[in-house]
């Protein structure tokens, strides 16, 4: 069962998103396949074009079709078909991604949309397998966000940037990475920021050493 989409909805550069949000239900895979093969009459895709793509469902039932470059802390960048300008859709709007290979990420349904997305109602929907998966696992600086999980193990990491202007977001964005895939080898779905040291003595390239927890749903 994939979650409802909108039959209105084109996500191209120029579009607009609806002034309402709507809530999501289930809808039959058939409704979901109508809603795909809109869209690819719209692009002008054959099957076989419409299969290299990437398909975005958020909880607002709409659909979006492009490629995925990056999956970020707050958002999801994709181009949509023949548009090579990087668009961002909030990981928060995300239900489920469709990815072209074959794979499927999840995003925690929520019962009430007005409820953080912190407070999960179906946390054995995130798989974390092996380092592959560690684009799922979330970085916190806050430990409440981690209360209820499991402790995995402390993980380290080190990040020293390549050019002397770097600031401390971009130390802290890659360090991140660090820890995800360090994560996600102890199967981990959350990782808890505990201490973080930059360095940017005269002289030498700004790094940033953190040290933090590493924690799973069980």
């Amino acid at each position: 069962m994939l979650l409802t989409v909108s039959l209105f909805l084109l996500p191209m550069a120029a579009a607009t998103q609806p002034a309402a949000r709507q809530p999501v239900t289930d809808m039959p895979d058939e409704e979901f396949i109508t809603e795909i093969n809109r869209l690819a009459w719209l692009y002008e895709l054959d099957s076989a074009a419409l299969a290299g793509y990437d398909k975005i469902i958020t909880f607002d039932r709409e659909v979006y079709l492009g490629k995925i470059h990056n999956i970020t802390f707050s958002d999801v960048r994709l181009t949509y078909p023949y548009d090579d300008k990087l668009t961002a859709i909030s990981r928060s709007r995300i239900s489920q991604i469709l990815y072209a290979d074959g794979r499927r990420d999840v995003f925690i349904a929520l019962d009430d949309r007005s409820v953080k997305q912190k407070e999960l109602v179906d946390t054995s929907r995130i798989i974390v397998k092996n380092q592959k998966d560690w684009m799922k696992v979330r970085v916190t600086e806050d430990p409440a966000e981690v209360g209820n999980l499991v402790a995995k193990g402390t993980l380290k990491a080190s990040y020293e940037a390549a050019i002397g202007s770097a600031g401390n977001e971009e130390l802290m964005r890659q360090a991140a990475i660090i820890l995800k895939k360090k994560a996600a080898t102890l199967h981990a779905h959350c990782v808890l920021v505990e201490t973080k040291f930059f360095y940017k003595s005269y002289g030498d390239l700004p790094r940033v050493e953190v040290v933090a927890r590493a924690y799973a749903y069980q």
